[in-house]
């Protein structure tokens, strides 16, 4: 492919393209051109001729974002939507496997692929061949990282180093990436093997030489002691991840979803609560996820149940529950799961909770009604914003993403819920509540209560990082929470992310005003 060719691959923007300039946020912003690479020498190609004239570079996957982390400001869009194929295949020596893909396949498509164990096998070797055939011989496998967005790109749960509702267990997405190929803003393409490159005396060394430096004063990176977990959550800042190996797991033989219901959100909260104090057994059985919602998530999501066609085999519910808690547990013995079950049915008992009013789900086709009941809330979320941007454009999408762990749910749903009625607020609030990642995400009518809103979430920021929380987590900062780090200092994550930029991309060419503003020396 000549250069001439490659030129061609850059499209001035049209107005076919506007979907492209705005992400679930609903926060819209401007672009000059944009591309579509499938694969990587085309990338290659495209950063070395826009970062030869200086032209930025915003990143996008499926742009389901909240915090318009794909929203461009200026420069160049790269799409990487064609990039969604399976480059191969990798049996470990106890047998385990893992899988390479392109970073603009969906989280869907992926789990589709894995469950008919058809792929696209052209450009595969030898060695992923001879590992597909011993992978469809085996067990069902998963990859864990499960944001309740299916339709979100494996590269996005990447680049924010997603949780998912089954984090409880599993954790966070680069507890399941062994590898990955990135493009810095040179063209040069690095290959980082987890455990390859290791942070030692306040350095980590580069792949073909060189070393990245902490500077003075940077808190220690903590669990970010490998390079390749700079690249994981650090939202695209520091350049483009254009392959990751992902570490598959045994897909458990036991799938059960439970939905418990309470007629007042104290019993909620002490049933999430008994959980937490629970004495974790022995078995190879174990809670995967535990989601509250709010009375105004569940009456929000009844109104767009009516309305949607896709959730209307759910059941209905008693409109005057106040609470719901989300279980979701993984095994492979019937009987340990039947145990752990009843024990959570009669603790949810014991909390106030009629077992008869819940519901319960077996297997993987009926988890899938479970999660579209928990993937309501943010969808209902986005058609109210949608609704208030009718008579406002300003408007947008207005929740939280703050996290801190080992908080009193009671205390930490509490501190919400006061300040937002005397704010005079609504809000739905819903989330990872074993791990005190609750997501707050206020309706507002106008746009003064808009910014009443905005206003609210830094002031929370404010006492979550006094309490030694996390002000920003998955979700990243994007365009919309840069506000709330010039009154509270960034994370640590982020404090080390913004350090190593200016060394990683001295030029700025990656995703202009996410933390640009926040970097500058």
């Amino acid at each position: 492919m000549t250069e001439e060719t490659f030129k061609n691959l850059i499209i001035p923007l049209q107005d076919c393209h506007t979907d492209y300039l705005r992400d679930e946020s609903r926060f819209s912003g401007r672009a000059e051109s944009i591309s579509f690479p499938r694969n990587e020498a085309q990338i290659r190609a495209i950063v070395k001729t826009v970062s030869k004239q200086q032209i930025p570079i915003t990143v996008q996957g499926s742009r389901t974002g909240i915090t318009g982390g794909a929203v461009p400001t200026r420069g160049h869009i790269m799409n990487l939507s064609k990039m969604d194929q399976v480059t191969g295949m990798e049996q470990g020596p106890a047998g385990s496997f893992s899988i390479r893909v392109q970073p603009g396949i969906l989280l869907s498509d992926l789990d589709q692929r894995l469950n008919d164990r058809r792929f696209d096998t052209t450009l595969w070797d030898r060695e992923a061949l001879f590992a597909l055939a011993a992978f469809k011989k085996s067990g069902r496998y998963f990859w864990p990282p499960d944001p309740s967005e299916a339709s979100a790109s494996v590269g996005g749960i990447a680049a924010g180093n997603s949780r998912g509702i089954c984090a409880h267990l599993y954790g966070p997405a680069r507890n399941h990436i062994k590898g990955i190929r990135v493009i810095d803003g040179n063209g040069q393409i690095f290959s980082i093997t987890r455990g390859e490159y290791l942070f030692s005396k306040d350095r980590w060394p580069l792949p073909g030489g060189g070393t990245l430096k902490l500077d003075a004063g940077i808190p220690d990176p903590g669990s970010l002691k490998d390079l390749m977990d700079l690249y994981l959550g650090s939202q695209g800042m520091v350049g483009v991840i254009t392959e990751l190996t992902l570490s598959l797991q045994p897909l458990p033989g036991e799938l059960w979803g439970i939905v418990f219901f309470f007629p007042d959100q104290a019993g909620a909260v002490a049933f999430i609560q008994a959980i937490q104090a629970r004495k974790k057994s022995e078995t190879s059985t174990d809670i995967a996820a535990i989601e509250f919602m709010d009375h105004t998530t569940l009456a929000m999501i009844h109104t767009f149940k009516q309305a949607t066609r896709q959730l209307k085999k759910i059941p209905d519910w008693d409109k005057n529950a106040a609470a719901a808690v989300y279980i979701e547990l993984h095994g492979n013995q019937p009987e340990e799961t039947d145990g752990l079950s009843q024990w959570l049915i009669d603790k949810s008992s014991e909390c106030g909770s009629d077992p008869d009013a819940g519901w319960a789900f077996c297997g993987k086709s009926e988890i899938k009604q479970a999660r579209a009941f928990r993937h309501a809330a943010p969808e209902a979320v986005n058609r109210l914003i949608d609704k208030a941007r009718l008579t406002d454009t300003r408007i947008l999408k207005l929740g939280t993403d703050m996290r801190l762990e080992n908080a009193d749910l009671a205390e930490l749903i509490k501190l919400y819920q006061t300040d937002l009625s005397a704010a005079g607020l609504t809000a739905a609030i819903f989330g990872h509540a074993a791990d005190g990642h609750l997501h707050v995400n206020i309706l507002p009518d106008d746009y003064d209560q808009f910014n009443q809103g905005r206003r609210l979430i830094e002031t929370w920021a404010e006492k979550v990082h006094a309490k030694g929380g996390c002000a920003v987590t998955e979700h990243g900062i994007g365009k919309i929470k840069i506000d709330l780090f010039r009154s509270i200092p960034l994370p640590r994550h982020l404090k080390i992310i913004c350090c190593l930029k200016q060394q990683l991309d001295p030029q700025r060419i990656w995703n202009p005003g996410n933390m640009t503003d926040l970097t500058e020396p």
